[in-house]
């Protein structure tokens, strides 16, 4: 006969034996979709914020340098004491370059002083792709084409006269056409969203193709933009 100590005995052994072999592995497979889904979550995450950073860097970088340019292609030819020894205006109206001269001051009272050379207000500016594939900037046709747009593909002036019509005589220049394709740093695969395949063919705004379709993984952006110069012809 078992007694009333034993059978409370027997009870625990029977409901403290734990969990079966089955039980451990449905529990490891469900942790490991788990795991695996969190994983996955994370590292789109990261991919979208390394493709979102390189867009991002992309279009301020672009951005910021077409503001400059405009800004100072704007002021081709200034003179503010007509007329002046200096002649500032256009000296190079290239597809792919562009230099110009403007008398913006002396140093002094940021008044004309007819002439060109004062290197202290960049009066003397030349724009094209340099040999490292940037956007360069010169000044006073010295120092070589510094950096200001990295990676840039291409960039394409386009001149207009007075009526609007394209014009390869530099007297008759009155505005500019000014279009930059850029790439992101990186190309897209490993650590972006997605595959990318760039066919796009860039065009400036007169409808030329300036960059054939590159068929990389890059990720590009194209800026334009017409730029009135209210000193020239004036």
């Amino acid at each position: 006969m078992v007694t009333p100590h034993e059978e409370l005995w027997l009870m625990k052994q029977t409901s403290n034996k734990g969990f079966t072999l089955i039980e451990l592995l449905v529990a490891m497979v469900i942790v490991s979709i788990i795991m695996a889904a969190m994983v996955s979550a994370y590292e789109l995450q990261v991919r979208s914020k390394n493709t979102q950073e390189a867009l991002t860097d992309m279009n301020q970088t672009l951005r910021t340098a077409l503001e400059i340019m405009t800004h100072e292609i704007r002021t081709a030819g200034f003179d503010t004491v007509p007329p002046s020894a200096a002649v500032a205006g256009i000296i190079t109206a290239n597809a792919n370059e562009l230099r110009f001269t403007r008398d913006i001051g002396d140093g002094v009272s940021f008044q004309s002083d007819n002439d060109t050379n004062d290197a202290n207000h960049d009066e003397d500016i030349r724009y094209a792709i340099n040999a490292n594939g940037h956007l360069g900037r010169e000044v006073m046709g010295a120092g070589g084409l510094q950096p200001l747009a990295r990676n840039v593909d291409a960039l394409d002036f386009v001149y207009l006269d007075f009526n609007g019509n394209p014009t390869a005589v530099l007297a008759d220049i009155r505005s500019i056409q000014v279009t930059i394709v850029a790439r992101a740093g990186e190309a897209g695969g490993v650590g972006f969203v997605g595959a990318h395949t760039d066919t796009t063919v860039y065009q400036n705004q007169q409808g030329a193709v300036i960059l054939p379709a590159q068929n990389d993984a890059y990720r590009r952006l194209m800026l334009t933009t017409t730029i009135q110069c209210r000193n020239l012809g004036v």
